[in-house]
Protein backbone atom coordinates (compact mmCIF):
# COMPACT_ATOMS: atom_id res chain seq x y z
CA UNK A 1 0.00 0.00 0.00
CA UNK A 2 1.28 3.39 -0.74
CA UNK A 3 1.83 5.83 1.99
CA UNK A 4 0.73 9.62 1.17
CA UNK A 5 3.01 12.01 3.54
CA UNK A 6 1.60 15.33 4.62
CA UNK A 7 4.54 16.46 2.43
CA UNK A 8 3.19 14.72 -0.99
CA UNK A 9 -0.46 16.53 0.01
CA UNK A 10 1.02 19.97 0.39
CA UNK A 11 3.18 19.82 -2.72
CA UNK A 12 -0.11 18.87 -4.71
CA UNK A 13 -2.33 21.46 -3.34
CA UNK A 14 0.90 24.02 -3.78
CA UNK A 15 1.11 22.72 -7.75
CA UNK A 16 -3.06 23.21 -8.05
CA UNK A 17 -2.75 26.48 -6.48
CA UNK A 18 0.02 28.17 -8.97
CA UNK A 19 -1.61 26.73 -11.77
CA UNK A 20 -5.30 28.68 -10.60
CA UNK A 21 -3.21 31.81 -10.43
CA UNK A 22 -1.63 31.85 -12.99
CA UNK A 23 -4.56 30.39 -15.06
CA UNK A 24 -6.65 33.73 -13.42
CA UNK A 25 -3.86 36.04 -13.81
CA UNK A 26 -4.17 35.52 -17.68
CA UNK A 27 -7.18 35.95 -18.26
CA UNK A 28 -7.29 38.73 -15.96
CA UNK A 29 -4.33 40.43 -18.43
CA UNK A 30 -6.45 39.32 -21.04
CA UNK A 31 -9.94 41.42 -19.92
CA UNK A 32 -8.02 44.45 -18.97
CA UNK A 33 -6.38 44.66 -22.51
CA UNK A 34 -9.52 44.07 -24.44
CA UNK A 35 -11.48 47.37 -25.39
CA UNK A 36 -15.28 46.92 -26.21
CA UNK A 37 -17.94 49.55 -26.40
CA UNK A 38 -21.88 49.46 -26.29
CA UNK A 39 -23.52 49.28 -29.76
CA UNK A 40 -26.33 51.82 -29.23
CA UNK A 41 -24.04 53.91 -28.13
CA UNK A 42 -22.05 54.84 -30.89
CA UNK A 43 -22.33 58.34 -31.86
CA UNK A 44 -20.13 58.65 -35.26
CA UNK A 45 -17.93 56.41 -37.27
CA UNK A 46 -15.57 57.03 -40.30
CA UNK A 47 -13.74 54.07 -42.28
CA UNK A 48 -10.07 54.92 -42.79
CA UNK A 49 -9.99 52.16 -45.14
CA UNK A 50 -11.41 48.74 -46.56
CA UNK A 51 -10.16 47.37 -43.02
CA UNK A 52 -10.09 49.67 -40.23
CA UNK A 53 -12.21 52.36 -38.64
CA UNK A 54 -12.89 54.67 -35.74
CA UNK A 55 -15.92 54.44 -34.21
CA UNK A 56 -16.46 56.92 -31.06
CA UNK A 57 -18.97 55.61 -28.11
CA UNK A 58 -20.53 56.98 -26.28
CA UNK A 59 -18.94 60.27 -26.98
CA UNK A 60 -16.43 62.37 -29.94
CA UNK A 61 -14.29 62.02 -26.82
CA UNK A 62 -14.04 58.07 -26.37
CA UNK A 63 -12.70 56.85 -30.19
CA UNK A 64 -12.09 53.20 -30.71
CA UNK A 65 -9.64 52.00 -33.56
CA UNK A 66 -12.11 48.87 -34.97
CA UNK A 67 -9.40 46.56 -36.99
CA UNK A 68 -11.16 44.05 -39.51
CA UNK A 69 -9.91 40.12 -39.70
CA UNK A 70 -9.98 40.83 -43.72
CA UNK A 71 -10.83 43.49 -45.82
CA UNK A 72 -14.24 44.48 -46.15
CA UNK A 73 -14.60 45.87 -50.07
CA UNK A 74 -17.06 49.08 -49.98
CA UNK A 75 -16.27 49.95 -46.64
CA UNK A 76 -15.06 53.50 -47.46
CA UNK A 77 -18.33 54.16 -49.09
CA UNK A 78 -21.19 52.85 -47.01
CA UNK A 79 -23.30 55.35 -45.25
CA UNK A 80 -25.00 53.27 -42.81
CA UNK A 81 -22.98 49.53 -40.53
CA UNK A 82 -24.82 47.20 -38.81
CA UNK A 83 -22.74 45.77 -35.76
CA UNK A 84 -23.46 42.71 -34.54
CA UNK A 85 -22.16 41.45 -31.14
CA UNK A 86 -22.19 38.19 -29.08
CA UNK A 87 -22.98 40.33 -25.87
CA UNK A 88 -24.51 43.34 -24.70
CA UNK A 89 -21.11 45.18 -26.17
CA UNK A 90 -18.60 45.17 -29.12
CA UNK A 91 -15.00 43.58 -28.37
CA UNK A 92 -12.28 42.12 -29.93
CA UNK A 93 -13.34 38.79 -30.75
CA UNK A 94 -13.88 36.57 -33.97
CA UNK A 95 -17.82 36.10 -33.53
CA UNK A 96 -18.35 39.81 -33.10
CA UNK A 97 -18.93 41.47 -37.09
CA UNK A 98 -19.85 44.62 -38.78
CA UNK A 99 -22.42 43.96 -41.63
CA UNK A 100 -22.17 46.01 -44.78
CA UNK A 101 -25.08 45.50 -46.61
CA UNK A 102 -25.41 41.57 -46.68
CA UNK A 103 -21.98 40.74 -46.46
CA UNK A 104 -19.82 40.11 -42.67
CA UNK A 105 -16.88 41.57 -41.64
CA UNK A 106 -15.48 40.41 -38.56
CA UNK A 107 -13.69 42.23 -36.00
CA UNK A 108 -10.03 41.36 -35.62
CA UNK A 109 -9.13 43.99 -32.39
CA UNK A 110 -10.49 47.04 -31.11
CA UNK A 111 -8.20 49.29 -29.33
CA UNK A 112 -9.13 52.28 -27.55
CA UNK A 113 -7.45 55.98 -29.26
CA UNK A 114 -7.08 59.23 -28.02
CA UNK A 115 -7.54 62.33 -30.12
CA UNK A 116 -4.26 62.47 -31.41
CA UNK A 117 -3.81 59.15 -32.89
CA UNK A 118 -7.34 59.80 -34.81
CA UNK A 119 -5.82 62.88 -35.74
CA UNK A 120 -2.66 61.03 -37.20
CA UNK A 121 -4.81 58.14 -38.53
CA UNK A 122 -6.62 60.83 -41.00
CA UNK A 123 -3.92 62.39 -41.74
CA UNK A 124 -2.24 59.01 -42.67
CA UNK A 125 -5.06 57.96 -45.02
CA UNK A 126 -5.48 61.69 -46.46
CA UNK A 127 -2.12 61.53 -47.19
CA UNK A 128 -2.05 58.52 -49.35
CA UNK A 129 -5.06 59.43 -51.45
CA UNK A 130 -3.54 62.27 -52.59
Amino acid sequence: MRRITKEKIFMKKLLIICVLLFTTQGIAEEEVAKSCFRVEDISNWRALDNKRLIVWSPTQSHPYLVTLMYRCPGLTFEQSLIFKSTLLRTCSNSQDKIFIEDMPCYIKDIQKIDQEAVQNLVIEIEGTKS
